[in-house]
């Protein structure tokens, strides 16, 4: 095999909980995320000596500050062995700074694809364990389709899949990073009464998207902090027809759930703005996620338990 290309999708957060905060300055948090078919695509090959990592996005390194050239090291570092011949190659859709996951699916893109080229022969449990030591929401990329996420994001609980709705994410152009916004909540926000709290909140055969997207986003009114165009473009997906609306991860994208492919196309004509990047896409089960990763069959399940072993 010399070759090997992977697609790295982007994922939603349908609510996101706050728990607590711990001792190593990192926040417990509880929050549901869901894979969809926007994607970045990763191409592997073998080069003659090194590595090499071509982004298409110059506002990305394409050095050891990518989490895709840290998981090579990673995953080279596990055998002991240097890293061979390798170009890669990260063609990106995923806008960065979104809450969209674009550089954690990068980076577990990267294990999948490097374990098929290099001849690695890691199972799906090894590689959840190199993903973990690379961020908190990289072992969940080797799952994809709805899950829920605890600790700091690595511990991973596979949930049923939900039924398919056209989703339409925007992004106003602002990028926000986890830092900027994890700081503001040492600052007090206006007290309010939340109706639920999801760590209480169990799926059933009918959950939808819309049901997880009632629980919230606990970071939403800090990431309006800093970029008010979050709660503009809020407003307008709603005005546009859809039937939920939150922002995913610290923003800035926000997302739309519609029940209709054609009421989501109208809302795309609505919604352009200088700056605002408007995406259509959709929901993504777990076993087409496997399957378009090329993890199917390879020992993964979507009635796993707990994929990320412990919280690191």
């Amino acid at each position: 095999m010399t070759r090997v290309v992977v697609p790295a999708h982007a994922k939603i957060n349908l609510c996101l909980e706050i728990v607590g905060r711990r001792v190593d300055g990192y926040h417990d948090l509880c929050t549901v995320v869901q894979s969809v078919t926007l994607a970045d695509t990763l191409i592997v090959e073998q080069g003659p000596s090194g590595m090499t990592l071509e982004v298409e996005d110059p506002a990305i390194p394409s050095d050891a500050n990518n989490l895709v050239w840290q998981a090579a090291e990673q995953l080279a570092a596990s055998r002991k062995q240097t890293i061979p011949g390798t170009r890669i190659r990260l063609e990106k859709r995923i806008p960065a700074g979104a809450g969209l996951g674009g550089g954690s699916s990068d980076a577990a893109a990267c294990l999948v694809a490097l374990n098929r080229l290099w001849n690695v022969g890691l199972s799906i449990a090894e590689l959840v364990q190199i993903a973990a030591r690379l961020g908190s929401d990289v072992p969940y990329f080797l799952q994809g389709g709805t899950a829920l996420l605890t600790g700091r994001g690595i511990v991973v609980t596979a949930l049923p899949d939900l039924p398919k709705r056209p989703i339409l994410l925007v992004y106003p152009g602002a990028p926000l990073t986890s830092r900027e916004v994890y700081s503001q909540l040492a600052a007090p926000l206006t007290p309010g009464v939340k109706t639920a709290s999801m760590t209480r909140f169990r799926p059933n055969a009918d959950s939808t998207a819309e049901a997880w997207v009632r629980f919230g986003n606990d970071l939403a009114p800090y990431a309006k902090r800093l970029c008010p165009d979050i709660g503009v473009v809020e407003e307008c997906l709603l005005a546009a027809g859809a039937s939920a609306v939150g922002m995913t991860g610290s923003g800035s994208a926000v997302f739309g759930v519609f029940r209709s492919a054609a009421r989501m196309q109208g809302a795309v004509r609505s919604l352009a703005r200088p700056g605002w990047r408007v995406m259509s896409c959709e929901l993504l089960g777990c076993r087409d996620y496997q399957h378009r990763l090329g993890l199917a069959g390879r020992g993964f399940d979507p009635s796993w338990r707990d994929v990320g072993h412990g919280d690191h």
